[in-house]
């Protein structure tokens, strides 16, 4: 079973993320980076692009990481408040200690490719 399944499919991810991007609207470190954007197709794309990493049927057809984040000048304090608020928002929704270490890992292993200041 794949964690998607395992979480409750679409309806959990897309709760998740509706949460996530709450809280980073409200941070004073990453709300910056969201004031000029489409959040809800930002959203759409956050759900899609979690669902296909948990295992689900949706995919994500967006950009390349490091694409999407060209000149958004993204630093690394920026990067590790959306990482523990991703970690914060899972464990909010009952997603199992490993299952937490397992989704943030595979969100550090992006940080290359978005953290560009």
């Amino acid at each position: 079973m794949s964690l998607f399944e395992k979480y409750g499919g679409f309806e959990t991810v897309s709760k998740v993320v509706s949460e996530l991007y709450d809280e980073l609207e409200r941070n004073d470190i990453t709300a910056p980076y969201f004031e000029n954007s489409d959040i809800r197709a930002l959203m759409d794309h956050q759900v899609k692009f979690l669902s296909q990493v948990l295992g689900g049927p949706q995919q994500y057809s967006g950009k390349a990481m490091s694409a999407a984040h060209t000149g958004l000048r993204i630093t690394e304090e920026a990067f590790n408040t959306v990482a523990q608020t991703a970690q914060d928002v899972l464990e909010d929704n009952g997603v199992e200690d490993d299952d937490v270490a397992h989704i943030v890992g595979l969100l550090a292993s992006l940080k290359d490719d978005v953290v560009q200041a």
